[in-house]
């Protein structure tokens, strides 16, 4: 349906070199939990400790054993979420001013550990946005093995599954097994459960590339979590090591990540969309990634407060997909904000897709976790 072909982004000054070039330092959790005093006062803003669910072991141990190859084959990709405003009182967070400015720089695999391509993909840059197309690298180059498939069971009977999945994202922190996505991924508001039997598939194209990753923690937004607020709606899951003992980020490399930036710059939307009728002209079979790429813009009042829309046709199967910013040759670029809702059902959203602005409620979350 689409043509294969890509744009390299350049964006002169959206983030600092100095902010590229942060170094990431360990933290306690004290220190996690204070690093947001700037954006405390935005209310329903980041709380000390953000909510979290630790997987049993024995749930992990049985996510191992489970027949992967027919879950992909029966998952379907989880439907994007109507959008819901910020809570009562709640203003949406100043771009760039939300608390501390935080970036934190993606990094290749281990020399050590991978045997991975390093192809990459540079073009001239496109005159026009892209609104949704298939990206032209391999499933084992950046950032295709970054991006991947998260699975998980929605199903809260203890006595049945129902296998659903979303898009998600290895990205570069201490512990090298950090995956970020979006809030309603991981966190199911309608039944206020944590979904079970996680694990993550990254480089995903027509199945499973770099192996199964089991997921040990997960965590969200106080605002998704109590309110399924879609400018909150981001989340964090922590994997396993593999069984010879690599963790996720050295096996294939992690995406940046970025707190607290500016607006209106460029950003390339990753995801695996698949066909869905409440949103009109799009058509993919959601085993391969596709991509968005354009200017966002900011919404910093309204019902849409605290959310970014980028021009983009991807649906359902996308969620959680990352945005892409300040992105060099090598695809290893930083992550501001992940696919969340279309905003409208039907013609008027099938044009859009919007993600939160990844402020101080964001980066709690990371903070917590990052070195866990």
């Amino acid at each position: 349906m689409y043509a294969r072909q890509l744009t390299t982004i350049s964006i002169t000054g959206a983030l600092s070199v100095a902010a590229l070039l942060l170094t990431v330092t360990p933290m306690t959790q004290a220190q996690a939990t204070s690093s947001t005093t700037a954006g405390q006062a935005r209310a329903g803003a980041a709380a000390d400790q953000p909510p979290s669910h630790q997987v049993p072991v024995t749930e992990q141990r049985a996510v191992n054993r489970l027949d992967h190859a027919k879950i992909v084959r029966q998952s379907k990709p989880l439907a994007l979420p109507t959008p819901r405003p910020l809570p009562a009182k709640a203003t949406a967070p100043r771009s760039g001013a939300d608390g501390p400015a935080v970036t934190v720089r993606g990094t290749e695999p281990s020399t050590t550990t991978s045997s991975l391509s390093t192809r990459t993909v540079t073009t001239a840059r496109a005159a026009t946005d892209v609104t949704g197309a298939l990206w032209p690298g391999v499933a084992t180059a950046n950032p295709n093995r970054q991006v991947g498939k998260l699975y998980f069971d929605t199903d809260p009977s203890p006595t049945r599954t129902a296998w659903n999945h979303c898009t998600a994202t290895a990205i570069n922190s201490e512990n090298k097994s950090t995956v970020l996505t979006a809030g309603h991924c991981v966190w199911d508001i309608t039944n206020r459960r944590w979904y079970s039997q996680l694990w993550f598939y990254p480089g995903y194209e027509n199945g499973a590339r770099l192996g199964a990753w089991q997921v040990r923690q997960m965590s969200t937004t106080s605002n998704y979590y109590n309110y399924g607020t879609s400018a909150d709606d981001m989340a964090v899951v922590v994997v396993n090591r593999d069984s010879a003992g690599v963790s996720l980020v050295n096996r294939v490399g992690g995406q940046g990540v970025a707190f607290n930036q500016p607006v209106g710059v460029m950003r390339t939307s990753l995801g695996y969309p698949k066909t869905d009728s409440r949103w009109p002209g799009w058509t993919s079979a959601g085993e391969d990634l596709y991509y968005c790429q354009g200017r966002d813009t900011y919404y910093s009042s309204g019902s849409l407060a605290g959310q970014m829309v980028l021009s983009c046709r991807m649906t359902g199967g996308a969620s959680g997909g990352p945005w892409l910013s300040n992105v060099p040759s090598t695809w290893l670029g930083t992550v501001t904000s992940v696919n969340s809702n279309k905003g409208w059902v039907g013609s008027q959203g099938a044009p859009w897709m919007f993600g939160p602005y990844m402020g101080a409620q964001e980066l709690a979350v990371f903070q917590a976790y990052r070195a866990f």
